[in-house]
């Protein structure tokens, strides 16, 4: 049993705990406010201190990096136009709202964690709670039934639960939520509603800062397989504790006859998962920035899922004479959060990761080397 697993215990007891003691002493005191059941008050304060806590972390690992949340929304929503075609057009709706739908998830369930933890309007907020609560169990069940979507992005790439055991976490949520959710009238905001308020609403903003920041630049926590300092010929080929390489995947076929072997030597990949989507004024960088790097130690190699035949004309529009090779688009998206990123491998070793944004000029190239 991992460390997960037991602290869903610990939810599903606290939850069962409160029930019992709730029953208990409902039943000598009928009709009672929650100030005068002190051990169901005590409990259901605990509650919200560990649903606040669990929100909280749940919605910074996804602000951090809601482009990974939203690349599962959009499998969701792939997914539901496939199994109920009939609806396939509502829910190709949803899919290039991915991103902004992401992103306020994120920051709203981090605004929620905190209005929870203090009191703040606790009949709205055990609503929005709950509503919340029911969307994701639905998702979740759905996942679990039909085995279509492996994973739900609840916690991002910060762990990385099965279908079952996200269901199970919602409905031990659930389960949790709802003595707050029956005595939300009684709970009182800390220190006063005006001020939680307050602290609730510049939480909202400053999760949406961070998100976008985040978003603009690249994950300030990088959760993922390709994070900087892992070996990819170690990473790409030694199975993990599921029997599978965590960088998993890993093949790259090349247009003609001019190759560069990623793990030898001193490389930037230059990944575009889609060229079509790529920042135009990026591609133009890189084609000076390759110039620059001729004669020296480090070889640029572009990483891409768009076609050849597609490939060309960027090629020719953008002078992209470095050598070209293609990838599975998940990999890509995976590796690095932008379109084009950056990234410094030394011998197979990730030294360094830019987002476009951030582009790295050979003097910042040749210091992480160094």
């Amino acid at each position: 049993m991992n460390i997960y697993q037991i602290i869903g215990l610990v939810f599903a007891a606290i939850a069962l705990l409160t029930l019992v003691v709730n029953v208990i002493e409902n039943a000598s005191r009928k009709g009672a406010l929650l100030s005068e059941l002190p051990a169901t008050q005590a409990l259901i304060t605990l509650s919200r201190i560990m649903v606040g806590i669990l929100f909280f972390y749940s919605g910074f690992v996804k602000a951090n990096d809601y482009i990974g949340f939203a690349y599962k929304l959009e499998e969701y929503f792939t997914v539901f136009g496939e199994h109920f075609s009939p609806l396939k057009g509502f829910f190709d709706i949803f899919v290039p709202l991915a991103e902004p739908m992401a992103w306020f998830i994120s920051v709203f369930e981090i605004a929620l964690a905190v209005a929870i933890l203090l009191g703040w309007k606790m009949r709205l907020t055990m609503w929005l709670s709950v509503i919340m609560m029911v969307f994701f169990t639905i998702l979740t069940a759905y996942s679990h039934v039909t085995g279509a979507v492996t994973d739900c992005g609840c916690f991002g790439d910060a762990l990385k639960i099965t279908p079952f055991e996200s269901f199970m976490k919602d409905i031990i949520l659930l389960l949790i939520i709802a003595p707050i959710f029956r005595y939300r009238n009684s709970i009182k905001a800390f220190p006063t509603q005006l001020s939680a308020g307050l602290l609730t609403g510049v939480t909202f903003l400053l999760a949406g800062i961070f998100s976008y920041y985040c978003h603009e630049n690249l994950p300030v926590i990088d959760y993922r397989a390709y994070k900087e300092g892992v070996s990819l010929p170690v990473c790409t080929t030694e199975p993990g504790p599921d029997g599978i390489p965590k960088c998993k995947d890993w093949y790259i076929s090349f247009m003609g006859s001019e190759k560069v072997d990623p793990f030898v030597g001193n490389v930037l990949l230059m990944i575009a998962y889609d060229m079509t989507k790529a920042d135009e004024g990026s591609l133009l960088q890189t084609a000076t920035l390759y110039d620059e790097l001729e004669g020296s130690d480090i070889q640029v190699l572009g990483l891409t899922a768009t076609g050849p035949s597609s490939l060309e004309p960027f090629q020719e529009k953008y002078r992209l004479k470095y050598p070209f090779g293609f990838m599975d688009e998940t990999v890509l998206k995976t590796i690095i959060r932008a379109n084009p990123g950056f990234v410094l491998l030394k011998d197979g070793i990730i030294l360094k990761k830019w987002h476009h944004n951030n582009q790295p000029n050979i003097v910042a190239l040749e210091k992480s080397l160094n």
